[in-house]
């Protein structure tokens, strides 16, 4: 077992209270803290004991059939298959979409780094640990129409009544709306944004959508991607609840806290909402308007183990309770949101985590037990056999 020292990311639409608060630091932070990485990802691998302490990524690099298992390796090659998360925006993240791995891999052939980063899909999971607001899915073509009607702005009016007759209506809405001429985007956001307002008195779904539009345009007045939100679903996740986000499902994560486990992939393309490249029509290219998050709440497989479904091979993510080995098999990672718990392992390792530590847990560490007081999350590859 190793423990690891998570990677702690700056970007500016993170919290300067949520990650600290949860590691016992000083609020508020010299900077937003936005992601705190428990993984082997090339962009922030985390951070291990070893002797000579290399990152988690190098570890496995050295040795990937001992690290993660011949059966782990021959499904997904010598690189870890997820990447855990805290996650924590304190303003919307940009409104993006991940491509499937066949997607990646063909335009990398072409473009090299240009676009996406590695030849992997980037399915996530999203487990609120606090209320977390999110947009995700396309709506149906009829319940933007409504919108549009309630809103009552010409130009939006005029994009959804043109798209009505077309084979893919929701996707005509979509690029009619991102294609706005520069010129005339302030004037349409600051339209819609208007007319938000309004809306928002409403005490209705589309009221408390309206209401969260406003918001966001506080913090990205003149951006877009506020009149592309109004095309999405608006969820408001209590903490619990999660929502499987598959490759292709237009999304962006408003404001909260989260457990996110995703597949070991930085690929992405963004929309607005956001100061980096903006790649319309790739986002385009790969975007499925029929596509939406799963949204649930955990399910208990045995005594004192739940999981939180998902539709990826690459990962499965539990919440476990204490006094019982651990579940999974191949390599994992064990993460100790609150509490005080201690790893006794068949190797005779006993690692003690506290509030936010994790381990990594090689293939061959077959059963650890988990003693103490603390809620604790793991992340296994699923249908992998001990060996």
């Amino acid at each position: 077992m190793d423990r690891l020292d998570p990677v702690v990311f700056t970007d500016a639409w993170g919290s300067f209270v949520s990650i600290a608060s949860l590691q016992g630091r000083p609020i508020p932070t010299p900077e937003p803290e936005s992601e705190l990485w428990m993984g082997a990802h090339e962009s922030g691998p985390a951070g291990t004991d070893r002797p000579g302490s290399p990152d988690l990524a190098a570890v496995i690099e050295a040795d990937p059939a001992a690290e993660l298992g011949g059966e782990c390796v021959e499904r997904f090659g010598p690189r870890l298959p997820f990447l855990l998360k805290v996650l924590a925006p304190g303003r919307a993240i940009s409104i993006q979409v991940h491509p499937t791995a066949e997607q990646a891999r063909a335009v990398r052939a072409r473009t090299g780094d240009a676009v996406y980063v590695d030849d992997f899909a980037k399915p996530e999971l999203l487990l609120a640990i606090a209320p977390f607001e999110v947009f995700v899915g396309m709506r149906a073509p009829e319940a933007v129409a409504e919108i549009a009607r309630r809103l009552d702005v010409p130009d939006l009016t005029r994009a959804v009544a043109d798209a009505a007759g077309t084979p893919d209506p929701a996707h005509t809405v979509l690029r009619a709306v991102l294609e706005t001429p520069a010129e005339h985007v302030a004037g349409l956001v600051r339209e819609v944004v208007a007319a938000c307002v309004r809306l928002s008195e409403t005490a209705d779904e589309i009221g408390a959508a309206a209401a969260a539009v406003v918001e966001v345009a506080e913090m990205h007045p003149d951006d877009i991607g506020v009149v592309v939100l109004l095309l999405m679903h608006h969820r408001l996740l209590a903490p619990g609840e999660y929502v499987d986000v598959a490759a292709g499902v237009l999304h962006s994560y408003v404001r909260g806290l989260g457990i996110e486990v995703l597949a070991n992939s930085d690929n992405v393309v963004r929309a607005g909402l956001t100061s980096k490249e903006v790649n319309v029509p790739e986002l385009l290219r790969v975007v499925d308007p029929r596509a939406d998050g799963v949204a649930g709440r955990g399910r208990a497989v045995a005594d004192g183990v739940e999981v939180f479904d998902s539709a990826s091979d690459r990962f499965l993510l539990h919440r476990v309770a204490t006094g019982r080995p651990l579940p999974g098999a191949g390599p994992r990672v064990v993460f100790c949101l609150r509490g005080r718990v201690t790893l006794r392992s068949g190797s005779g390792r006993v690692l003690e985590l506290g509030d936010t530590g994790s381990a990594f847990l090689p293939a061959h560490e077959r059963e650890v037990l988990l003693e103490g007081d603390g809620e604790v999350y793991v992340v296994a590859v699923p249908g992998l056999t001990a060996s």
